[in-house]
């Protein structure tokens, strides 16, 4: 009589814990749209998703010594993805990366206007880390202070201040102390 889905899972991940590594296939294999599905639901990113089930597996690989006999293999599983995603999930809502800024110069701009976008993307590009990330997040993204805030995990007095330095910088930056652009 053949071995039902869960011994088959506990069979499997048992044998990870003995070093057949080749065994994650299986794991894969029998469980694998599951952990797919819950990673979709966190993440809601289907590359996102797959990626936070291969970093499951690699963590089922490092911790199925740790594995209990007898307890559900499924259930145990489905915890490693449901918190790899959500690490995932933190990591990223974290991350404001100011790479994603969109160029300002378009070719569609007349020569004056295309001048000025490249003159603000140098203002720019000469913030500090923090200063980008908020004017980023304010500008581009049209988040408000709180959403900024929260995205970056800082007080709403600390963005209004810090956004504040940086639009000054800019303006600096544009029209320096005697309207000559300059650098800071």
């Amino acid at each position: 009589m053949p071995l039902d889905r869960r011994e088959q899972l506990n069979n499997l991940v048992a044998a990870v814990a003995e070093g057949y590594a080749g065994c994650l296939d299986g794991i894969y294999g029998l469980a694998g749209g599951q952990m797919f599905a819950v990673a979709l639901g966190i993440l809601r990113d289907r590359a996102l998703a797959e990626d936070a089930v291969h970093d499951s597996l690699i963590k089922i690989a490092r911790h199925a010594k740790k594995y209990k006999k007898g307890t559900s293999a499924l259930g145990w599983i489905m915890t490693i993805v449901r918190n790899t995603a959500l690490d995932i999930a933190r990591k990223r809502k974290r991350e404001v990366s100011t790479e994603e800024f969109y160029s300002l110069a378009s070719l569609d701009y007349s020569p004056e206007k295309r001048d000025e976008a490249i003159s603000l993307e140098r203002a720019i590009e000469a913030l500090d880390g923090d200063e980008k990330k908020i004017i980023y997040c304010r500008y581009y993204l049209d988040m408000t202070v709180r959403q900024t805030a929260d995205e970056l995990d800082m007080s709403k007095s600390t963005v209004q201040r810090i956004q504040e330095q940086a639009e000054n910088k800019i303006k600096e930056f544009l029209g320096g102390t005697n309207g000559d652009p300059q650098t800071f």
